[in-house]
């Protein structure tokens, strides 16, 4: 039977794929979203601060995962290179083990071997990325014996290192053994290259005091997983709060991607970086905190559809994506999976009947999926996700709870917003079914 071309399936369609990838400004799928109010827009207060900024300097950028932070950086590279600086931006999805901790010696050679590849593909910067590969092949031969990685050609070593770091748990912790104690020439080197390469991108410019800025995203994306969670999460804490000074470059303005968790686990965390405030990407503001749809916020979701597939209206009405988008708390990753399940169910049903609509049914339904995924087991978490959001705020109980905090986090059970001063609440999937719980669980306790 021959594939239908429906308005159920292009929508599906342009949601996956390209159309659910980060983007930058310019591109078809670009919504502004904190632009028309600048004194609201974290990234352009960011974008000051390295513009401002005198020699080196370094910035924390924080937001949970699928909310449109790398599209946010994306932006920030391109306003960067428009006011005359040069900018490399690091994936590090592709160079650090995300879910095992991390140490500052991993970190530093996963940064640098990532920092070289970069530069080696920059037109005219190759020589630079030779000098790092022959840096780290002397420093790996003369400090560190370590099993498993075969030298070869200089400018392949880094590719390799990075390689194996990043899909190798064994690897990676006897690396982490062998350096503990050898950080002092890891360092040397590190900060050598990058003296180096600041220089060539300047001489290359003619221009001596030429900014250049490194953005390292998806770093937000490491976390705990079973385990090794708390182990994880100090890793976490225990780089970019006690090793502060030694992830600052000569002549490099750098802006980190951080763990949403890291906020509350390292209390004023950016006065380690200088003094600047992290800065906080929210969720867009789709609802109010008494859960009441924010128009404004709506709109630009309605937009983000629309520049994705115009004739989404054939699918859903705008009253169904209202409340898909607030279904979705703001995070544009859950907002296009249940809009593209929603559209599936729609696409299956027409297959008897080509007339159908979409009803309430199948909008609770692609929510009750997602909903049984988010949803926590034990009575201490229902209990604590409850006071959240009965208060909009963390709500921590004690410092011993930091850990279990991380991973709500993590899980996207609690999300951040920002509407005057920032505020927390639960994923809105889930605040009817744990205020039900909760009281069910106290009639239990008083019968």
């Amino acid at each position: 039977m021959p594939e239908r071309n429906s308005h159920a399936v292009e929508l599906y369609r342009a949601l996956s794929g390209p159309g659910a990838m980060p983007v930058p400004p310019g591109n078809r799928y670009y919504v502004p979203i904190l632009e028309e109010t600048p004194a609201k827009d974290p990234i352009l207060r960011l974008r000051r601060h390295i513009q401002l900024a005198q020699s080196e300097s370094v910035d924390l950028l924080t937001g949970f995962r699928g909310n449109g932070k790398t599209t946010q950086l994306l932006r920030l590279r391109a306003d960067l290179e428009k006011s005359g600086c040069h900018v490399f931006m690091l994936d590090m999805l592709d160079h650090v083990l995300m879910t095992k901790p991390i140490e500052l010696s991993d970190f530093v050679l996963s940064l640098m071997s990532a920092l070289a590849r970069v530069a080696s593909e920059d037109s005219g910067l190759d020589l630079t990325a030779r000098s790092y590969g022959r840096r780290l092949l002397d420093f790996l031969k003369s400090e560190v014996e370590v099993d498993g990685l075969e030298f070869g050609d200089e400018t392949l070593v880094a590719t390799k290192l990075s390689l194996k770091l990043k899909t190798e748990a064994t690897f990676k912790e006897q690396v982490q053994e062998r350096l503990r104690h050898r950080l002092t020439r890891l360092f040397e080197e590190a900060r050598g290259f990058v003296s180096e390469l600041v220089d060539a991108v300047r001489k290359r410019a003619d221009d001596p005091n030429k900014h250049v800025v490194l953005l390292v995203d998806s770093l937000e994306q490491l976390r705990g997983v079973g385990s090794e969670s708390q182990r994880m999460h100090e890793s976490v804490v225990a780089l970019f709060s006690g090793e502060a000074a030694n992830l600052r470059w000569p002549k490099l303005h750098v802006v980190y991607t951080v763990p949403p968790y890291l906020l509350p686990l390292a209390a004023n965390v950016g006065r380690n970086f200088g003094g600047h405030p992290v800065t906080v990407w929210p969720n867009i503001h789709v609802r109010t905190k008494t859960g009441e749809p924010d128009d404004r916020g709506v709109a630009i979701v309605q937009q983000i559809i629309e520049q994705r597939y115009s004739a989404w209206t054939g699918v859903l009405s705008p009253e169904q994506l209202q409340r898909l988008a607030v279904s979705s708390g703001g995070d544009i990753r859950d907002l296009f999976r249940l809009v593209r399940e929603t559209a599936l169910t729609l696409d299956i049903v027409q297959e008897r009947n080509p007339k159908a609509k979409v009803t309430d049914d199948m909008l609770r339904d692609a929510e009750q999926q997602l909903r049984n995924e988010l949803m926590p087991t034990s009575e201490q978490d229902m209990r604590w996700l409850e006071e959240i959001h009965r208060t909009r705020s963390v709500a921590l109980p004690s410092d011993a709870e930091l850990a279990a905090l991380a991973r709500f986090f993590d899980s996207n059970l609690v999300m951040n917003y920002q509407n005057g001063e920032p505020w927390y609440d639960v994923h809105p999937l889930l605040v009817s079914a744990i205020e039900r719980r909760v009281a069910k669980g106290d009639e239990a306790r008083g019968s």
